[in-house]
């Protein structure tokens, strides 16, 4: 039974006690324990103690944290966007495979030059992908994803190819147009 959605009314009304023994008719103690958040009666004062508490604690975390642990971060939150991103399904060049490709060099903390070589690309082909000068390749895709140690699935980086090409298909009228010259003898059908 999921605590969150049912609701009490007056529970502000009512003294602990009272919410309490309402709320334990109808859940569990730890049911209660794991799903109701219960008012405190903090002041200012202890709120601002615990929060420069709470604030101390985090910068320490965040200080003591590896490399290591930055990275996979950055990395599951690149994922993240990602996935949001193509779950939208319109293409947004700010999410183009070449910018996302370059944001995670950048993430790397590497020159291009070494990450073309951990990939086995020459420079000039990392440098052609990120410049738009190039597609990309499922070879390409494959050794990006086992790079990123499978955080981000070859799939994302396809679809995000794919999205930005699908966009181009629809859009591109000056090469639809130079390309229906070429065509001779096409078939003709009234609509």
């Amino acid at each position: 039974m999921n605590i969150q959605s049912k609701s009490l009314t007056n529970t502000t009304e009512m003294s602990k006690q009272d919410t309490y023994t309402e709320l334990k008719k109808q859940f569990s103690d730890q049911e209660l324990v794991e799903g109701y958040v219960f008012p405190s009666d903090l002041d200012e004062q202890e709120k601002n103690g615990i929060e420069a508490e709470f604030k101390a604690l985090r910068i320490k975390a965040l200080k003591e944290t590896t490399e290591e642990q930055r990275l996979l971060s950055g990395l599951m939150r690149m994922k993240l966007l990602i996935k949001d991103y193509l779950e939208i399904g319109v293409f947004d060049r700010d999410f183009s495979f070449a910018k996302q490709l370059g944001d995670y060099i950048k993430l790397l903390g590497r020159s291009q030059n070494v990450v073309a070589a951990e990939l086995d690309f020459e420079s000039s082909h990392l440098s052609r992908l990120i410049t738009e000068q190039r597609r990309p390749t499922q070879e390409v895709i494959y050794r990006l994803e086992k790079h990123c140690g499978h955080v981000i699935p070859a799939i994302y980086w396809w679809k995000l190819y794919a999205l930005q090409l699908e966009d181009d298909i629809k859009s591109n009228e000056a090469l639809r147009s130079a390309e229906w010259e070429k065509v001779k003898n096409n078939l003709k059908f009234r609509a």
